[in-house]
Order: structure tokens, then C-alpha cells, then sequence
């Protein structure tokens, strides 16, 4: 019979109170729609603000975008610099943000398919608010990152791998799909049966691990060499992975967001969990959302904090 393991506590710092930044920038009323680490080691938040107008097509419902960049000593734990870049109206819903080269990213999760071609749910702008290009990623997008070099992947959940919204022939059959910058595609998956791409991450060599239904296997890929990894846990939205590449942490499956498991490599498999608590000055924070890429690790608090820590780094 195996012993309970003992639960691991994971150190966290403050990175942003986000009601103070909302204060002093006048964006009382701004959701924050998503917020990552980007391959730069800054943290991005994307911030939303309702502009009153409608549209007929809600993927195409005008809103106010502003992205925050702090910037983040992850080894000494402070906050270098924050600064802010107002994107103005875009008539489009977004739901994810990602540094690419010098610009952002903006991707929406849905595509619908029209008469005149697919809606662009993905468009590159600059820092200065500026829209230098506009494509299609597909519908259906669960998860995406960008590699250092503007490699996007994206995976998707089933409607759109199965189809939706007019698809007949979706981009993300495969669940699993690599783009250019400029949005043509360079790999897909044709390994595994993915009907539903739960969570997607980049290690620190940027190769790219993806957990997906109904298997619930892990997987480690450069594009032309696997890993395969079984995985105790079903369900997870998200995951991190140490440097070292041995050691994971898992949000806990099917809506439980606020729990989190750790485990370590054993071959090819991850063995026991082990029950995860983030902490801030020895107190348990209640989570409401967390981003986990890499060793970095994001977690926004009930306080409307933003808190973060590394993989690897946490007490027994």
C-alpha cells in the first residue's frame, strides 16, 4: 500500500494587486481576460472593457483591449517594471494573449465559417495599438503559446476538432496544429487521438508537452521525437513542468480549480500525487484561475492578487 505523501507547499510572490492597477489607470470597469508568462519570462495580461455596442455575431462584439507587461525577476521574486499598452476598440471577442516578436498576439477562441471565408480570430498588433495582420486559427481554440522564435501552437476542444459554427473541414481535426507567425500551418498531430486538447506547455528547450481526452496521456514533442507519459489524473486544464523536466504540477481535473497536485517522473509514467498548496507569507491563498508555463507558475488570488512562483522551488 502506498503512503500518503506529505503535502508540498509552493512559495509564491505578489506580482500585481490587480484592483490597484485598475485604480490608477482608470480601468475600473476592465475584466482581465487572460494572463500568461511569455517566453521573455514577462508576465501579460490582457484587459477587457465593454464599449456598449452590439453585434449581430458576438465573436464580433466591440470591446476596449489594454495589455499590462510587468516585468519579473523570477530568481530574486520582485517586480522589475510594469507598463501599460492601450489597444483601443477592436471589434472582436479575444480570449488569449501572447507576446510575438516585438507585438502581441490577440486569438479568440471561436471562428465562425461565412459565405466570404472564416472569421479572423487571429490578429498581430503592435505596441502602439497598430493591426499589422489578421488570420484564421481556427474554431474551438483551448489552449496556445508562442515559441521564442513566433511559432504558434494552438489545440482545440471538440467543436472544433469535430466541427462548429459552419465548419465542415476544421482546422483543428488534429486537436493539435503549429503555425507560422503569418498563420500558415508547418505540423499537426497525426499520432494521437486527441478529441478534446486539455492543456498545452512549452519546458525550458521549448519543447512542447500536451495532455489531451480521452487517453489523458502526456506527451513531450520537438516535432519529430515523443515522450510518452501516463498520467494518475484525468481532466486537468493545466500543467507545469520543471527544468529539470521531472517534476509536474497538475491543476486538479473536471472544474476543480482550485486544487492542485504535484508528482515526479517514475519512467514512463508520473507516480503518486501529491497534494499542492500555493502560499503567500505562510498563508494558503484561495486561487481563482491560474496560467502554467514552463516552470513559471501564475495564480490568480480571491484577493485579486496575482501571484507567482517557479516549479522546483517549493518546501516539503
Amino acid at each position: 500500500m502506498q503512503k500518503n505523501l506529505k503535502t508540498k507547499y509552493l512559495p509564491l510572490f505578489s506580482v500585481i494587486d490587480l484592483n490597484r492597477l485598475r485604480g490608477e489607470n482608470h480601468l475600473e470597469d476592465a475584466a482581465v481576460t487572460d494572463f500568461s508568462v511569455g517566453r521573455d519570462g514577462n508576465v501579460y495580461l490582457l484587459l477587457e472593457q465593454p464599449s456598449g455596442r452590439q453585434s449581430e455575431d458576438w465573436f464580433k462584439t466591440p470591446a476596449v483591449y489594454t495589455v499590462a507587461e510587468i516585468r519579473v525577476d523570477w530568481t530574486e521574486q520582485r517586480v522589475l517594471e510594469t507598463n501599460l499598452f492601450p489597444l483601443g476598440l477592436l471589434k472582436f471577442q479575444f480570449h488569449f494573449l501572447r507576446p510575438i516578436g516585438e507585438h502581441f498576439l490577440l486569438l479568440g477562441a471561436r471562428s465562425a465559417w461565412q459565405e466570404s471565408g472564416p472569421d479572423q480570430n487571429a490578429w498581430v498588433i503592435s505596441r502602439d495599438g497598430a493591426i499589422l495582420s489578421r488570420f484564421c486559427l481556427g474554431d474551438g481554440i483551448q489552449n496556445c503559446v508562442v515559441r521564442a522564435d513566433g511559432t504558434i501552437v494552438t489545440g482545440y476542444f471538440d467543436e472544433g476538432i469535430f466541427g462548429s459554427n459552419g465548419w465542415e473541414d476544421p482546422l483543428g481535426a488534429s486537436g493539435l496544429v503549429a503555425w507560422t507567425p503569418a498563420g500558415t500551418p508547418l505540423w499537426k498531430n497525426e499520432t494521437y487521438p486527441i478529441y478534446d486538447c486539455y492543456a498545452i506547455s512549452l519546458d525550458e528547450e521549448e519543447k512542447l508537452w500536451f495532455y489531451y481526452y480521452d487517453e489523458f496521456r502526456l506527451v513531450r514533442t520537438d516535432f519529430r521525437e515523443d515522450l510518452v507519459l501516463d498520467v494518475p489524473m484525468e481532466g486537468s486544464e493545466a500543467f507545469a513542468v520543471s527544468a529539470s523536466g521531472h517534476q509536474f504540477l497538475f491543476q486538479s481535473g473536471f472544474q476543480e480549480c482550485s486544487k492542485f497536485y504535484c508528482f515526479t517522473r517514475q519512467g514512463g509514467r508520473l507516480g503518486q500525487k501529491q497534494e499542492a498548496v500555493p502560499m503567500f507569507h505562510a498563508s494558503r491563498i484561495g486561487v481563482e484561475r491560474c496560467s502554467l508555463s514552463g516552470s513559471r507558475m501564475l495564480f490568480l488570488g480571491e484577493d485579486a492578487v496575482l501571484y507567482g512562483g517557479v516549479l522546483g522551488t517549493e518546501q516539503g
